[in-house]
């Protein structure tokens, strides 16, 4: 549980502002602000990030202004980060070191340079360069990344945060986007796994999604319920999204939510419906939870939905069923002592009246 607390207060108390440009947030709001010089290969000059038409086995030149809106000298941290899907099904640019999928190729990190950090004076302008080897090889599709930026942080904001004192951070992501030709990519969607998992200390079932083709999977439109292996109609949990997007060559983990209930060990079949493009994907994969993953999960889980244990459910009925029992069995008791009863009681009556009639009978006889 402090686990979770703490957790949540980094959240709380960090505010990335991801931006394709400037727009999102004025100068005098930030401690520094960043543009995109655009290039003459840039394919649409509205655009605030790098959109780019580029050749094989050439050099690229981004360049990026930064200035200092401070009255004091500000020390800005640069990296350049591959684009990958993050668990909320959205493409992001601010992972420094992420899982990449295996269809990835060319990592837009592994291909760009940059000076790690920059130094800027009282309310001072620089321009960096950060070149770019496109690879040898041609392409189709895009290569997705991002240049990302963020201030560093001084000795005393450090201490400030050990001591878990909340304050908003900020930074600015540039998008980087490159191809060499119009050529379209066709869309494709692949299950790789599902399994138990949580997210954010509840529980999910987690289905691992991927997108293998150099190109940007959007909108997506996602219908997932679960099943017990021995009951395929009636769905022990659904959830249904939309405009979920992926980046191209990654994967990511889609959370079917479990409405904070815990985990039973047993074998579930998942059935997933994906739309997008124009397509769509049905998916079914059967999968295992555990004893060792249902109680793992289950204590490590925050706000569980106290469920009826069934032993005490079946000892419940139990108990009622032989309550009625004890209760008919008794009645039927009753009932047949009672039948004695006035059985017994019919006959000596029956008994009294015979003896009657015959000592009445002796009186009329007459005397010889």
């Amino acid at each position: 549980m402090n686990k979770y607390i703490k957790s949540m207060i980094v959240i709380m108390s960090i505010m990335v502002m991801y931006v394709l440009g400037t727009e999102a947030v004025s100068a005098e709001e930030m401690n520094f602000s960043v543009e995109a010089q655009l290039p003459e290969n840039q394919l649409d000059k509205n655009k605030t990030y790098f959109d780019l038409r580029v050749s094989p086995d050439t050099k690229e030149e981004l360049k990026v202004e930064i200035k200092n809106n401070k009255d004091e000298e500000v020390t800005v941290q640069i990296q350049a980060n591959t684009a990958i899907t993050n668990d909320n099904g959205v493409i992001d640019y601010g992972e420094a070191k992420p899982k990449l999928d295996k269809s990835l190729e060319t990592p837009f990190a592994s291909i760009a340079k940059v000076d790690p950090e920059v130094v800027l004076a009282p309310k001072e302008k620089k321009i960096v360069t950060i070149p770019v080897e496109i690879p040898k090889e041609s392409f189709n599709g895009i290569i997705l990344g991002g240049l990302y930026f963020n201030q560093k942080e001084t000795g005393k904001e450090e201490k400030a945060e050990a001591g878990m004192q909340i304050e908003n951070k900020f930074a600015y992501v540039v998008g980087v986007r490159l191809s060499e030709n119009d050529e379209e990519v066709e869309s494709d969607l692949n299950l790789l796994d599902v399994a138990a998992g949580q997210r954010n200390y509840r529980n999910v079932v987690v289905a691992t999604l991927q997108n293998p083709m150099p190109r940007i999977l959007g909108q997506m439109t996602v219908k997932a319920q679960v099943f017990a292996e021995n009951d395929l109609k009636t769905a022990i949990f659904t959830t249904n999204q939309e405009n979920l997007n992926m980046a191209p060559n990654s994967n990511f983990g889609y959370g079917i939510k479990m409405a904070n209930k815990a985990f039973k060990p047993g074998k579930y079949v998942m059935k997933m419906t994906v739309e997008a493009d124009g397509k769509t994907w049905p998916f079914e994969k059967a999968f295992e939870i555990t004893a060792d993953e249902a109680k793992k999960f289950n204590d490590e889980a925050v706000d569980l939905v106290e469920e009826p244990n069934d032993y005490l459910i079946y000892i419940i009925i139990g108990g009622v069923i032989l309550v009625v029992i004890i209760i008919g069995l008794i009645s039927w008791m009753v009932y047949q002592k009672r039948k004695k009863e006035a059985e017994r009681k019919r006959k000596a009556n029956k008994k009294r009246k015979r003896k009657s009639k015959s000592n009445g009978e002796k009186r009329k006889r007459p005397l010889d």
